[in-house]
């Protein structure tokens, strides 16, 4: 698309540029907590709540985004859960420098097998890999003062009294109706009468409750006991190829030094391989002189990075089914969570009968089947994640603001455009989140952009890619959450998107 066809994208919108921008304001506010207490930001918002009264009694930060992230296992069950994964980045108050928790299960021993017979499948029983997402909440419990009773007491609480059912939870489910039919042809609980639950029901998940009490008494070692048992039994009665053993031998959780890069001034830090931390770094790397950066420079940065890592593991990077909790306490400890089931949406389709269990899929969506792949399913790999974290500081400080988002993709061309906006112009958090984005569409289909961009970059942006589409004022699907250690005032300050359903509460 040239100049001229792309000025007609912009024809009618300028007008509007100033209404938009008060709109932005405003909800910049509302999707801002700020409190020297401490903040907690979750994608459910009682998530968020019972990480705040967590901080209030006394509890860490570490507390807290356990405690909301196992809340989001019963509130949020087909985005994350126990059966799932999740990776971290915490930078402890007085280090200088973030750590990564990598909690992703590895390949089991007959995946390599079958994945050179080419009959590894994205979703199903042979997507399945050993679930690691109890050992990474374990880890980061472990950091907290309280116990894990006192963690996952709100989650089990919610299991068994009920909650409601939320909107974007009806949303997944029927786009996922298929998939948990076909894998749960005796039913499930996801699908009550072969339906959906309806938005706002009052829903009680006992099996839940059941995992998560046997996750308080075994913590890193859940998938060694029973619940692994019903798991593996679940997977094989499926013709999938899980096995005690491949529970048994998986590494856990593991602590990790963070990768790190300088751009504009600042050390940046990400979450290393195999999630796409690295990805990241690639992306910011390329964007050269920040106080000159457009729109398109990133584009052609995103794109290049992403293409890298595709031509270097032989594989695509698929959409996700991921939600995010990150915080800050007043001690100036910080900690971001992105946990998933991976995609689409309920991982690969299995309920654990009994336990309300949802098995991910990660193995089967992010091995490479290619014999030889650095990403291939060797016994005990662990496959590449879209999923990372990131920290940012300015030259010669300790990491000030961490953050992260969902979105499998466009978790890098999001995360880079906002990192860009906070380090060219130390925006705060709040304005970094609404500001106007662009994202990437699925299978190289184009670029989607919010209305509200600047017209000068749209016009950049569709002559590197003519192939674009309109979405409204914060209408792509990003859920960033970014968490600032002190403001000027003394205060801890938390962002959650305002493009999905979530919620930042001061303790």
């Amino acid at each position: 698309m040239g100049k001229p066809e792309a000025q007609g994208l912009i024809d009618g919108r300028q007008d509007a540029s100033l209404g938009w921008a008060r709109m932005r304001a405003v909800v910049a506010e509302q999707c801002t907590g700020r409190s020297p207490h401490g903040v907690v930001a979750a994608a459910a918002p009682l998530a968020a709540a019972l990480g705040a009264q967590c901080l209030r009694d006394g509890g860490n930060v570490f507390d807290a985004v356990t405690v909301a992230a196992l809340a989001e296992t019963v509130l949020l069950p087909p985005k994350c859960g126990l059966g799932g994964d999740l990776v971290a980045l915490v930078v402890r108050d007085g280090q200088s420098r973030p750590e990564a928790l990598i909690a992703v299960g590895g390949a089991p021993r007959r995946l390599a097998a079958l994945a050179a017979a080419g009959r590894m499948t994205v979703d199903g029983p042979t997507s399945v890999g050993v679930p690691a997402a109890a050992a990474g909440y374990a880890a980061l419990s472990e950091l907290g003062v309280f116990d894990r009773s006192r963690h996952a007491e709100g989650a089990i609480r919610a299991a068994t009294t009920g909650f409601a059912w939320s909107k974007v939870c009806t949303l997944l489910t029927t786009l996922s109706t298929s998939l948990l039919t076909a894998q749960n042809p005796a039913g499930t609980v996801y699908l009550p009468g072969g339906s959906p639950i309806a938005s706002g029901a009052v829903t009680r998940l006992p099996g839940l409750a059941k995992v998560l009490d046997e996750w308080v008494v075994r913590g890193a070692g859940l998938m060694t006991g029973p619940v692994g048992r019903a798991v593996v039994d679940a997977v094989q009665s499926r013709a999938g190829v899980l096995e005690m053993d491949d529970l048994a031998d998986y590494g856990g959780a593991v602590w990790k030094a963070c990768d790190e890069s300088r751009v504009g001034g600042h050390r940046v830090w990400t979450t290393p391989a195999p999630t796409h931390g690295p990805v990241l770094l690639d992306a910011l790397g390329g964007l050269g002189d920040l106080g000159s950066l457009t729109a398109a420079r990133t584009y052609r940065s995103v794109v290049g990075a992403v293409e890298r890592f595709r031509i270097r593991n032989g594989e695509s990077v698929a959409d996700g089914g991921t939600s995010i909790v990150s915080g800050v306490d007043r001690h100036g400890n910080m900690a971001v969570v992105i946990h998933s089931n991976s995609f689409p949406r309920f991982g690969s389709g299995l309920v654990v009968d009994g336990l309300d269990l949802i098995l991910a899929n990660r193995a089967g969506r992010g091995f490479s089947s290619r014999v030889g792949s650095r990403n291939f399913p060797e016994a005990g790999r662990r496959p590449s994640t879209t999923l990372h974290a990131w920290a940012v500081a300015r030259e010669g400080s300790p990491a000030v603001a961490v953050g992260g988002t969902p979105g499998g993709i466009n978790q890098v061309p999001w995360n880079t455009q906002l990192m860009a906006d906070l380090i060219r112009s130390e925006t705060w958090p709040s304005d970094a989140v609404v500001t106007p984005r662009w994202e990437l569409m699925p299978s190289h289909a184009g670029i989607r952009v919010e209305e509200d961009f600047s017209p000068h970059d749209v016009v950049a942006l569709a002559v590197e890619e003519p192939r674009l589409e309109w979405a409204g004022p914060l209408g792509l699907r990003s859920a960033q959450q970014v968490v600032v250690r002190g403001d000027a005032c003394g205060s801890m300050i938390a962002s959650a998107d305002p493009r999905t359903v979530g919620a930042v509460v001061p303790a």
